[in-house]
């Protein structure tokens, strides 16, 4: 397996209190990797260290050279007064690249119906997909998804899934997801790391 990203014992305080504490593991190329805990155990401090947001104490962070990274967060923190369209905010979060019209138009069933509706207009969940999508037409290696599925109802989480499976299989991006729901990741990931402070 190449690994694209590797911790090895990463530490991480906030002044007095320590975050994540002898982090390691690895991001292999083509996979799934989950890593799930309860809220406040470090997960999204980790994504935010590989993105460059975060700085860490001790230990070792390697990233591949060259790594393209594209980050889905948790909420869009985005003020709905905005007047941007669905179309719009796709072209600025995929940099005007595409894959194919045909793929956004298989991975939006309703892109048709909702590409020139404001956003304040769409469901949590369709902003969520529309947040994905410009991502992906970015054409990253690695995509990192903060709690990807918590606008959408039980259905939508295992197409969201499938989808997130079909994408690693037919371009070859890797997945780093953050998530709490043990058993709806295990089956749909590659790897499933466990965070409460460290790696249990």
């Amino acid at each position: 397996m190449i690994p694209l990203i590797e911790f090895k014992s990463l530490s991480k305080r906030f002044g007095n209190h320590k975050v994540v504490e002898g982090v390691s593991f690895k991001l292999n190329k083509g996979e799934i990797t989950t890593l799930i805990g309860q809220n406040g155990v470090g997960k999204t401090t980790l994504a935010k260290i590989i993105l460059g947001l975060e700085s860490y104490d001790s230990g070792e962070l390697t990233i591949a050279k060259d790594l393209r990274i594209g980050y889905v967060p948790q909420s869009l923190d985005l003020s709905f007064a905005i007047p941007i369209t669905v179309k719009g905010l796709l072209e600025i979060l995929s940099q005007h690249k595409t894959i194919s019209e045909d793929f956004a138009l298989s991975y939006f069933l309703d892109f048709e119906e909702i590409k020139n509706k404001d956003i304040s207009e769409i469901s949590g969940g369709q902003l969520q997909k529309v947040l994905l999508a410009g991502t992906i037409m970015s054409k990253p290696d690695l995509i990192i998804l903060d709690e990807p599925t918590q606008y959408l109802d039980v259905a939508s989480q295992q197409e969201f899934y499938k989808t997130l499976v079909e994408l690693k299989n037919k371009f070859g991006i890797t997945i780093f997801m953050i998530s709490h729901d043990l058993f709806t990741v295990m089956k749909n990931s590659d790897q499933v790391i466990c965070l409460n402070g460290h790696v249990c």
